[in-house]
């Protein structure tokens, strides 16, 4: 249930904003603004279950979808609304930004409620993997021979995670490494779209 809740939301917004910004501003506005306002909601809903583990971790991770919808996907389009407003966080320029905030969630993730590490940890995941293909598409090409490198260590880190879960027991542990895992994966696919190897969301 929970991989396919995590893939269902990843995917479903993910298919929102390529539609609604091929549809119009106004779709596209609203769109954006519906993942920033849920994301938010998700995970303050998720730090006030103090009872339940599962349902706190999971809707803790599809906040951090949410505002990686927002903050990393919508706002790259913001020039649509306002003249010199797009922010590209995938970006080489936001290489410092990312470094840093990885390094403060790891030095300050002890201190931090585990839901919250759930919703952190989903956000820069989602951000550090997006960055790598990024950075190789701009800098050297979608058909690079590091990019398919990297596709293969993406399929070798797949392949723990679902080593990972058989072997744990532990609710936390497999969670994190079940949501590592599709993440891992659905690169590989970004990877394969990205190739031209079977159509994607460009295609639409």
């Amino acid at each position: 249930m929970q991989s396919y809740s995590q893939s269902f939301s990843s995917g479903i917004t993910y298919m929102l904003l390529v539609i609604t910004c091929r549809t119009g501003k106004i779709p596209y506005l609203l769109a954006g603004l519906f993942l920033l306002g849920l994301g938010i909601y998700l995970f303050i809903i998720s730090q006030k279950m103090k009872t339940n583990n599962f349902w706190s971790n999971l809707l803790a991770i599809i906040s951090g979808i949410f505002l990686w919808r927002f903050f990393g996907e919508f706002l790259e389009n913001a020039d649509l609304f306002i003249r010199d407003a797009t922010v590209e966080i995938a970006h080489w320029n936001f290489l410092a930004v990312l470094g840093l905030m990885i390094f403060l969630f790891l030095n300050l993730r002890k201190h931090l409620q585990i839901s919250v590490q759930f919703s952190l940890s989903s956000f820069l995941f989602i951000w550090s993997m997006h960055y790598i293909m990024i950075f190789q598409y701009e800098v050297l090409s979608r058909t690079h021979f590091t990019t398919y490198i990297m596709c293969g260590v993406f399929l070798i880190l797949t392949g723990l995670s679902i080593y990972k879960v058989r072997r744990n027991k532990q609710i936390n542990s497999v969670m994190f490494w079940s949501y590592f895992g599709l993440l891992t994966a659905w690169t590989i696919l970004e990877y394969v779209w990205g190739w031209r190897l079977i159509p994607g969301p460009y295609a639409i």
